[in-house]
């Protein structure tokens, strides 16, 4: 949702954004009476970007499991937008009081009459870019009646149809949907007892042999491991405090969320110089220490790297060979053992449903995908290659951990290594960018 920009319409108006074209289509016309109402608590030249799922796209390869795919691709293009905005010296907020109602009013994803045989989005969140910092409250609710009258403004075009047939349907996705509606997330932004980015990093802390450019448009997806690459101890720690919000709640991607880690990982490392192969967890909020230490097998070793930064909070759970193991447990595929290290995220998850509800649900998916997300980037600035794997067995993961109790689930797994090149495979540029 876009003000009044010269070189895009003369009025404000809502905009879908069309990938193939990389360009923007309007959806609809704002008052600017209604606008400016809307974005009366946000600083001047502020923005809205929503994001939305078609589960459908998603249950026609993998059945009811499209309900988690949905969210972990919520989560990576989050930060793909946090990242975005960073790059232009901008700020982006979840706005996390804003309910699905809300979104779809805005959005116009309820209404009937523009999706005639097309499938249907469901409204995932709402997010505030701001052209510079804003400590004003984040957390604050969007009127339904302010949703109403941009709902009721002069709308264009209709939804597209994406297949003309659509087989098995998946009711549990929509019921699972249903539960898991209007978030309400709390905001708990507390990180007084978070690292001092110094504790996480050797200096200088930014030092990059690529622009931001060149590591975001360059990220791939490997689809296959050498099994043979070697990564640094030091590569592998700065991946991992990449993973870390610190002391002054302002690391990014992590100020675009007002919770605090609700993701930790379990990792399988296997081939990291001067750091011995074998099982090891990272608790991503260091008061999670202690009950990860409660949860998992009482025979774990909990040492710490003796060459870890002091500020992240990895241990040592097992030494020897596990590449067996994480293939194993990520549906018996290779690529999870041919990596330098895999992981599994591991959720707080019955602690979350009890303090936030069941919305947020999806918000540990968000924060798997955005966990994801900076991984993808890393593994690129390193000159490497890593790649999501949605397909695990949460049981196997929670034996190999000794976890034996709900509070805690395996919600993504990730691998980093060196990728094998598919010289089946061309790669063109992003996006035709030479007259813009």
């Amino acid at each position: 949702m876009l003000p009044a920009i010269g070189a895009i319409h003369d009025r404000p108006g809502v905009y879908h954004y069309a990938p193939k074209e990389h360009g923007l289509e309007r959806g609809s016309e704002l008052d600017p009476s209604v606008w400016t109402a809307l974005m009366a608590a946000f600083p001047e030249g502020s923005f809205l970007v929503g994001l939305s799922s078609i589960h459908w796209r998603e249950a026609s390869k993998y059945g009811e499991r499209a309900f988690r795919y949905c969210q972990h691709d919520v989560g990576h293009p989050l930060g793909t937008l946090r990242f975005a905005a960073a790059a232009l010296g901008w700020k982006l907020c979840l706005l996390d009081r804003v309910g699905d109602d809300v979104v779809s009013q805005l959005l116009g994803l309820d209404r009937d009459v523009d999706y005639a045989g097309a499938e249907r989005e469901h409204p995932e969140l709402l997010t505030v870019v701001v052209r510079g910092n804003w400590a004003s409250d984040r957390g604050l609710c969007l009127s339904k009646e302010l949703a109403a009258q941009g709902a009721a403004s002069r709308w264009y075009g209709t939804g597209n149809a994406l297949s003309p047939e659509h087989g098995i349907d998946w009711p549990v996705i929509d019921a699972v949907a249903a539960a898991t509606a209007n978030p309400t997330t709390a905001s708990d932004e507390d990180f007084s007892r978070f690292p001092a980015e110094g504790e996480l990093f050797e200096p200088p802390v930014r030092s990059g042999a690529f622009t931001a450019s060149s590591v975001i448009l360059g990220r791939r997806s490997a689809v296959s491991m050498d099994a043979s690459s070697t990564i640094s101890a030091a590569t592998f720690y700065r991946m991992l405090a990449r993973l870390m919000p610190t002391r002054d709640g302002r690391s990014m991607p992590w100020d675009a969320i007002p919770w605090r880690p609700r993701i930790h990982l379990g990792l399988f490392v296997h081939r990291v110089t001067d750091l011995a192969p074998g099982l090891y967890a990272l608790a991503r909020n260091p008061s999670m220490v202690e009950p990860l230490r409660q949860a998992m097998r009482l025979k774990f070793l909990w040492r710490r790297p003796a060459s870890c930064p002091r500020g992240l909070p990895l241990y040592l759970l097992q030494e020897g060979d596990c590449r067996a193991q994480a293939a194993s447990v990520s549906c018996g595929q290779d690529i999870a053992g041919d990596g330098a290290f895999c992981l599994a995220m591991i959720a707080d998850y019955r602690d979350s449903l009890v303090a936030y509800g069941a919305a947020f649900y999806r918000n540990l998916f968000w924060e798997a995908g955005l966990v994801g997300q900076v991984l993808y980037l890393e593994a690129e600035e390193a000159v490497i290659s890593a790649t999501g794997i949605g397909c695990y067995f949460d049981d196997p993961v929670h034996e190999v951990f000794g976890i034996s109790s709900r509070d805690w689930q395996s919600f993504y797994h990730f691998t980093v290594a060196g990728p094998v090149e598919d010289r089946r495979l061309t790669t063109l540029p992003a996006y035709h960018l030479e007259n813009k």
